[in-house]
C-alpha cells in the first residue's frame, strides 16, 4: 500500500488510477477474475510489479470489501483510505 500511496501522489498516475477504478463495476470486483484484472490494471497504471502473494492478497481484499467504484460515497471512502 505504501508504494501505491507514493505513486498516486503523481498527478499523471492519479488520473490513470481514477480512470481504471471508474471503469470497473461492483459486480466485476465481486468475482475472482474481475478483481485480479483490476489489480493487474492498477499495477500497470502505477508502473509497478507486484509479487503473486501481494496480487492474491489485494484481489481477495477487493472481493471482500464490497466497494462500488461508481458510488460517489464509496469513492470518497476509498480515497480517504488511500490517503490516510
Amino acid at each position: 500500500m505504501k508504494t501505491f500511496r507514493t505513486k498516486i501522489c503523481n498527478p499523471v498516475i492519479a488520473v490513470r488510477v481514477y480512470k481504471c477504478l471508474s471503469a470497473c463495476t461492483y459486480q466485476e470486483l465481486r468475482t475472482s477474475a474481475g478483481s485480479y484484472a483490476v489489480v493487474d490494471r492498477l499495477a500497470q497504471c502505477c508502473e509497478v510489479t507486484i509479487t503473486p502473494e501481494t496480487r492474491d492478497y489485494v484481489a481477495r481484499w477487493l472481493m471482500n470489501c464490497g466497494v462500488d467504484p461508481r458510488n460517489p460515497h464509496h469513492r470518497r471512502s476509498m480515497w480517504s483510505f488511500v490517503n490516510s
